[in-house]
Formats: C-alpha cells, structure tokens, sequence
C-alpha cells in the first residue's frame, strides 16, 4: 500500500503527510482511468504532452510508462534543484501524481503549453467532496464539486492524514485556501475512499494544487 502523495508547492497543516504504506509497481493505470490523461475541465490548465515513451518510476521502482503523445496535467513545473515537474495522473476515485526530471542533457521527455517557472497556482477538486469542521464529521462546511478550480494567489494549500476509518477509509485535515470563504474555516475534514493505483492500495485526496497558463 501507498499514500495519495501532492507534489506541487503547498503548505502542509501538520507537516509532511503521513506515510501509510509502501509502494507497487506495473506498466499499468489508476482504476477507473484511461492512462490518467487530461480530460475536460483540465484542459486549459498547464499539461505535459510526451515526445517520447518514459518509463516513471516510483521510489526506483517502475510505476508505469507514459507512452509518446499522452498528456498530463502538470501540478508544478520549475527549475530549482536542476528542474522538477510533477504531473497528476487523473482516476475516477481521484488525482494521483508522479515526478519526472530532466535528462542529464536538461531536456524533458515532453513539450508543455507554459513556460517553466512560469505557471500560476491554482487549487482544484477533482472529485465531489463534502468538508466537515471536525475528524467525526459531525458538522458539515460545505460541499465542493468536482471540476471547481480558484486561483490559489498565496493561500495556503495542502492535507495531512488524521485517522483511519473502519470501512477503509481514512480521515484527512485540509488547508481550504481559496475555498476558505466558501467554506467558512480555513481548515477542515474529509473522508477519502481506499483505491487503486498502479496496483497498489492507496487513497487520492480529491483536492490539490495545480497550475496554469498566465
């Protein structure tokens, strides 16, 4: 098993997000997806389309390979520490991510509609998500739709694991940002459904930053 990981610049609430399980590997997808490319409504935002079949790789161990021509949406893209992208692989249970780095050549294995260093922050929900004010979701917040994007500006962005559930589940704190006012907290809770991804168990938080174009 493995955690939902969100690779992009945020700020985590209580720190690095708890690590519920180990890793697995296959040349295969997320349920629920085809390759985990960019569908409507993420069109728009800044993708990674790829020039050449890449082979991702989890922890050094193979996740799956992103072949010639998928795009992905991108959740960072900068050149700090000699250059990073994060993209977002996309599921039905939710977003799931991975990193790809420049060759020793500092050249990528995909073309981009941004310029590096250059996309703006959003935070988006990709799944319909309910938010409650406390772990045992007691009191309801409000109600994000899937598909909603804001413009992060620099609100914060991020979640921690706060506690297993008994039906698989697992409970976990979010910094709201920009669905702050919506909301009417800057934090809250959500219970994230368990899954499957590259044949491991793990649990896709359905709200993350990503960015796009200027």
């Amino acid at each position: 098993m493995r955690p939902s990981r969100n690779y992009s610049n945020v700020l985590c609430l209580l720190g690095t997000v708890l690590s519920l399980a180990a890793c697995g590997g296959s040349d295969g997808g997320a349920s629920g997806s085809v390759a985990g490319t960019v569908t409507e409504p993420w069109t728009g935002f800044c993708t990674a389309t790829f020039t050449e079949d890449t082979q991702i790789l989890d922890f050094g161990e193979p996740s799956f390979t992103a072949r010639a021509g998928n795009e992905y949406l991108l959740s960072n893209f900068d050149d700090s520490f000699g250059g990073r992208a994060d993209l977002v692989y996309l599921t039905s249970a939710g977003p799931d991510s991975f990193e790809v780095e420049p060759s020793a050549a500092e050249t990528w294995p995909f073309t981009s509609n941004c310029e590096i260093g250059a996309g703006v922050p959003y935070y988006a929900v990709f799944t319909n998500v309910t938010v409650y004010a406390e772990q045992e979701s007691a009191t309801r917040l409000c109600q994000l739709s899937a598909g909603t994007a804001l413009p992060a500006g620099g609100s914060g962005r991020g979640y921690s694991f706060a506690g297993a559930l008994p039906n698989g589940a697992a409970t976990y704190e979010v910094i709201l940002g920009a669905f702050s006012a919506q909301c009417g907290q800057d934090t809250g809770y959500i219970s994230v459904p368990q899954t499957r991804s590259f044949d491991s168990t793990t649990w896709l938080v359905p709200i993350i930053g990503i960015i796009g174009p200027e």
